[in-house]
């Protein structure tokens, strides 16, 4: 199922969400280095690439640095503006739509990446309008989180539960994460990215963390050293790894 909350929630947070790509943190470390997996998979233009789901435009602006001719699209109009004012050059090509209703005729790029949005999607819409902006032999890089993370499972159903409970207690408020989609262990993923006619390539385990909430509050230097030695050695990366990311082709091309 869809989210319908999340535009709201990451438009209301746009600028944070940009700067948290900077700190030396759990999710700073988490979405850099998610984002260099998937520019290791893109590669180098030039072609024509949409990022579907760009939120500040941090992945446009590197694949622009890389030959690429980029456009995007997200459904947080705050999103769409951040990007644009990152990527002035191609404001035009940087739009507010869903995910599921992409703008853009049939076999318009050779490139599509998708990463940190899949959750929040009706995920066969979203991956069926994927293929049908790619063209012939075009490539989707995307990616969906681990439910097999430790620190995934920890934080969902002990840590987030208790959060929430304790807020009842003291009957505070507050806006919570919008929850994604069903969890889908990485096999059924390769399943349903096959259904929709996309064929896996290669597979990245990436965004290790090892300590537990709130433990990579408390030590983010730490958290942030542990992972990236994990990632450098390769160690783990069923069990700690919170992201898995994806290249995949065009069926039959």
């Amino acid at each position: 199922m869809s989210t319908p909350a999340a535009p709201a929630y990451f438009g209301d947070r746009a600028a944070l969400y940009d700067a948290s790509y900077d700190r030396r943190d759990a999710d700073g470390y988490a979405l850099r280095s998610r984002l260099a997996a998937v520019l290791r998979l893109a590669g180098d233009g030039p072609g024509e690439a949409l990022d579907v789901g760009m939120g500040p435009g941090r992945l446009c602006g590197e694949l622009d640095a890389r030959g690429w001719t980029v456009s995007g699209v997200d459904a947080a109009p705050e999103m769409v503006e951040a990007a644009r004012r990152r990527l002035p050059g191609a404001a035009q090509r940087l739009s507010c739509a869903r995910t599921e209703e992409l703008p853009f005729p049939p076999a318009s790029f050779d490139l599509v990446t998708a990463t940190g949005i899949l959750e929040y999607a009706v995920l066969e819409r979203a991956l069926a309008e994927i293929v049908r902006v790619l063209r012939p032999g075009g490539r989707a890089v995307v990616s969906y989180p681990n439910p097999r993370a430790l620190y995934g499972i920890w934080k969902t159903r002990a840590w987030y539960p208790s959060v929430r409970a304790g807020k009842r207690v003291a009957r505070r408020r507050h806006p919570e994460l919008p929850r994604g989609g069903d969890e889908i262990p990485p096999e059924r993923f390769l399943t349903v990215l096959r259904s929709c006619g996309l064929e896996p390539v290669v597979t990245v385990h990436t965004s290790f963390l090892t300590l537990p909430t709130p433990l990579e509050r408390l030590l983010p230097r730490t958290t942030v050293r542990i992972g990236e030695r994990c990632e450098r050695i390769g160690s783990g990366g069923r069990l700690l790894a919170t992201q898995i990311v994806y290249e995949t082709r065009v069926s039959g091309d």
